[in-house]
């Protein structure tokens, strides 16, 4: 078998194991109790501030209906809750055994928005909307890093659209559904890095170059309900529940900078499926 067609092979292999890669991390953050390196749950700045304690019975503002639908009950006018969370971590790591794979911050900062609204119809019934993110993940590494076949730069985005209504049923009991469009888009990008020296210098592959490099977006739909119980004016039992939503990112595009002679597509771009 020639080098190129063990090279295409190795290329759609590639592009194949990163678009699955994309697929089990989106499956994995269906659950939260198993994906906190991608959970963001900075849905509001007060609720932050208070370590989201409370969230979905306090009543204190509009985001309060993004937790629990029910709980927009507890708002006699129009409100509007608008904020962002600025985050910016300190993520470096060392090579245990040399140091061309130790790197320092790779992990970049990154704003966090989000805006809810809720509307009382009336004093049964109510509707609202919210726009939040619920998972996110970022690294950045040096194109020039040894360990690029591994590292290079991960990008994940996801924003939670949210609609929902609420209706009370007595003066304890009120109730609330809601629908969540959530969009997701990926990018993942590997370099050459030690893997450079393998190839033949006249073809000007470095450890910069672009070994692989796939993007991809999609959409994935689910529901959400809650059911809020007034003891009095100040004490109150929240319950909810979140569906999981599945993004598959059945399709992607794929590319690299690698020299046609190699079986690279000399940065073109071929769509996967």
């Amino acid at each position: 078998m020639s080098q190129k067609n063990l090279f295409t092979r190795s290329a759609l292999a590639i592009a194949v194991a990163i678009r699955s890669a994309l697929a089990i991390a989106v499956a994995i953050m269906s659950s939260n109790a198993g994906a906190a390196g991608f959970l963001l749950n900075e849905y509001s700045t007060s609720a932050l501030g208070r370590a989201f304690s409370g969230a979905g019975a306090m009543g204190d503002n509009a985001s309060e209906g993004s937790r629990n639908p029910a709980a927009m009950m507890l708002f006699n006018r129009p409100s509007l809750s608008v904020g962002a969370v600025y985050i910016d971590p300190t993520v470096d790591i060392k090579g245990r055994d040399n140091d061309m794979f130790t790197a320092n911050n790779i992990a970049p900062n990154a704003l966090v928005p989000n805006a809810h609204f809720i509307f009382p119809i009336n004093d049964k019934w109510a509707v609202g909307t919210s726009m939040t993110t619920n998972f996110g993940l970022a690294t950045d590494f040096s194109k020039d890093y040894a360990g690029g076949p591994v590292a290079g730069k991960t990008d994940l985005k996801t924003v939670n659209l949210n609609l929902s209504g609420a209706y009370r049923l007595n003066d304890n009991f009120s109730f609330g559904l809601g629908v969540n469009a959530v969009y997701a888009d990926a990018e993942i990008t590997r370099h050459m890095g030690i893997g450079a020296g393998k190839v033949p210098p006249a073809l000007g592959v470095t450890p910069s170059t672009t070994a692989a490099k796939l993007k991809g977006d999609d959409w994935g739909y689910g529901w959400n309900t809650g059911i809020l119980y007034e003891f009095n004016q100040d004490n109150r039992l929240s319950l909810t529940y979140r569906s999981e939503v599945k993004v598959k990112f059945e399709e992607g595009k794929f590319s690299n900078d690698l020299p046609a002679q190699i079986g690279g597509l000399n940065g073109g771009t071929v769509k996967v499926n």
